[in-house]
Order: structure tokens, then sequence, then C-alpha cells
């Protein structure tokens, strides 16, 4: 939104066009147009600046128009600590094999909004996908935390996003048959589920269960 305003001096010029647009000092761009003269009145154009929220849904927008997702619509939202954007209407590659795409599209956004000296988080979703995926991973992590339990073998699962990450850790600290750990570099990143020591019977604390006694037989009393 640009407004126009003219006054004797650029001072009164400005307070015209606030007073004209309803804003404060603080939320617009001033451009001075003409600083008056002989029987000339000052002018100038005042610009609402763009919230946060605001430029990262712009930024998105141009992005999502020259990659060719034409008839994706761009919803958002904003608080103190983050913008909140969501997809609509996307056309199947907007996400990408398990968010792939969303999740670059976020970090290019995040990274736009930085250079900017606006320092919000980034949360871009896209119809649900992010609660979906996440109940998908909370399901995984349950799944081999019992097979763990059940083969007493750590397993490694793919690399994965922070976000993607904390869900599996997240879902299994409280666990008492497992831990987990994050391993690898870059890319590669990804979670380990080990079983916890305490579930080896050889290493359990004493329970008050009958001790176990183990007898080594040599291979020849074996055959008597």
């Amino acid at each position: 939104m640009k407004i126009e305003a003219t006054g004797k001096t650029v001072d009164v010029a400005i307070e015209n066009a606030l007073k004209k647009s309803g804003l404060t000092i603080d939320e617009v761009e001033t451009e001075v147009v003409s600083q008056g003269g002989f029987l000339k009145q000052c002018k100038v154009v005042v610009t609402k600046k763009l919230t946060e929220g605001e430029q990262a849904k712009q930024f998105l927008e141009n992005v999502l128009e020259k990659m060719g997702f034409t008839k994706t619509v761009v919803e958002m939202s904003e608080d103190k600590d983050a913008v909140y954007i969501n997809l609509v209407g996307t056309e199947g590659g907007v996400i990408g094999y398990r968010g792939e795409v969303l999740d670059a599209l976020q970090y290019l956004t995040s990274l736009a909004l930085n250079s900017k000296k606006c320092f919000k988080r980034i949360v871009l979703d896209s119809e649900g996908y992010r609660a979906k995926r996440e109940k998908t991973l909370i399901q995984l992590a349950k799944n081999l935390e019992q097979k763990v339990k059940r083969t007493g073998k750590a397993v490694k699962l793919e690399p994965m996003n922070p976000y993607e990450r904390r869900i599996i850790h997240t879902t299994l600290q409280d666990s008492k048959y497992v831990s987990t750990e994050s391993d690898g570099v870059m890319n590669n990143r990804h979670v380990v589920i080990s079983p916890k020591l305490t579930n080896n019977i050889l290493n359990a604390p004493s329970n008050g269960r009958r001790n176990l006694n183990f007898v080594y037989r040599s291979e020849k009393k074996k055959r008597r």
C-alpha cells in the first residue's frame, strides 16, 4: 500500500501521509518525492512495510511460480516467534519424496528471511503432510522399539532431517527397553535405536529372580 501526501515541510507531509494510512512511522518506509520550494509543497510517498510473514509468503509465491506450481495457494499466519505457511492445492511434486521438496523450500525461505535480518522460524506444510508424516514416524519408532527389544540388536534408520529425527528421539525417550542416538554426517545423518544393556539378562540388576548358573561343558563330556 502506497500513500502520497504533501505538506509545507517534509515532516508535515509525512504526518499527513500517516494520517491517511492509519499507520505509524515504524510501520512504513518513506520516500521524499519533492523537497518543495517557492510556492511548492513537499511531497512524500509512504509504503507499508511487509511483516516477516508477508515477506516469506511473497518470496515463496515467487519461487513456486518459477517452479511451475501456478495453482498453489500460499496461506500464512505468524506470531512473535514463527511464520506458519500452508500450501493448498499442491501439485504433487511440491512435497517430494518424503517431504524433500517441502524441506528444501522451507530452508530457502528461512535463508531469504535471514538475509533481510528477519529471524523468525519458518514452518512450511502442505495440507497436513507434516502431521501425517509425524504419525507415521511415531508408529515406526514404536514398531522398531519392539523389534529391538525382541532381537536385542540395534537398528539403523534411513537418513532423516533434524525435524524427523527429533520425532523418533522424543517418541522413545522414556522407553525402558531402547535408547536412541543420531549418527552420521550431513545428508547421511540418521537415528540408531539400540537395546538398553539393562534388558540383557546377563547385565540386569538383581530383582528377586532366581540366579542362573551357566555350566561350561567340554566337547568330550557332551558326547558321553
